[in-house]
């Protein structure tokens, strides 16, 4: 037999459930709004519709729609500068395996191209956001750079933090050509930039 005391217990963990869920849907929506309608664009009735809500439950769970904004952004972590550090494997893979992954994530690659656009305008919600992401990797791609030159897997030439800028302005340049031609190959591509600039060869599929 159910008790009260049982039924206290599961019904504020139902609620909790169904509120991560509806949430998990309305930033699902989102993501897909904003990448075809950029963030003046998008607006929140399209948003609940896809996510089949209300647009008072978005306001209720994000409190605006440059909360909604916010909280897409941090949920992917786009300013994670970590991403572009080196690894174990060196930074060269690193880079390589961060394009290969990009090319597996079609609909975050259109939002973050889309949003990265639009809030080059200082009024832009995400200008700030975008400014401090664009920072933060530059730094850590420059210190990649020094290290992987350490390392012997780039020669020396030009200051690391230009080779760093560049290295971005090729991954982001090859995005904007993958989304406007899907048969593109921007993995082929950024390897053969890569291998331009002194970097070794890719390793052949399935060598260690």
């Amino acid at each position: 037999m159910t008790n009260a005391a049982d039924s206290r217990k599961r019904g504020p963990r139902g609620s909790y459930v169904a509120g991560r869920e509806a949430q998990r849907a309305i930033l699902d929506a989102a993501r897909d709004v904003f990448a075809e309608h950029g963030y003046r664009g998008g607006v929140l009735r399209d948003v609940a519709d896809r996510a089949g809500v209300s647009a008072a439950n978005i306001i209720h769970h994000f409190g605006s729609k440059e909360g909604l904004l916010v909280a897409l952004l941090e949920e992917r972590d786009l300013g994670n500068s970590h991403e572009l550090q080196a690894t174990s494997s060196g930074f060269i893979a690193g880079l390589r395996d961060l394009v290969r992954r990009n090319a597996a994530d079609r609909g975050m690659v259109h939002l973050f191209t889309t949003l990265a656009a639009e809030a080059t305008a200082s009024g832009h919600p995400a200008h700030k956001f975008f400014r401090t992401r664009y920072d933060e990797i530059r730094r850590a791609a420059t210190e990649g750079v020094v290290t992987a030159r350490d390392q012997g897997t780039l020669p020396p030439g030009p200051p690391a933090a230009d080779v760093a800028a560049a290295l971005l302005a090729v991954m982001d340049g090859l995005q904007t050509q993958w989304l406007l031609d899907p048969d593109f190959d921007m993995v082929a591509a950024f390897d053969a930039h890569l291998t331009a600039i002194g970097a070794p060869p890719a390793p052949e599929s399935g060598t260690p």
